[in-house]
């Protein structure tokens, strides 16, 4: 039960999270409550997907989102 909870923090569907909400970033009109509102949705929708990709650690959401976010404002931060 606990490695359920905690296993693989991180994984290369990181890079991907990080890459997708970069590509956000350089959306004048998406804010940082959207990429929030956008990232739990996914995280929520991920509990309930059948798929092997989707059976993830809940630390792993938890980073997800952290990934997300670093993505979003990276390209923020650089390009505006």
């Amino acid at each position: 039960m606990l490695k359920f909870l905690i296993d693989d923090p991180v994984n290369y569907y990181s890079i991907i999270h990080f890459l997708e909400y970069a590509f956000l970033g350089l959306i004048p009109a998406v804010k940082s409550k959207h990429v929030l509102y956008i990232s739990v949705l996914w995280e929520i929708i991920e509990l309930f997907i059948p798929y092997s990709w989707a059976q993830e650690s809940y630390i792993n959401k938890i980073f997800d989102i952290l990934f997300n976010f670093s993505g979003f404002y990276f390209v923020r931060i650089v390009f505006f």
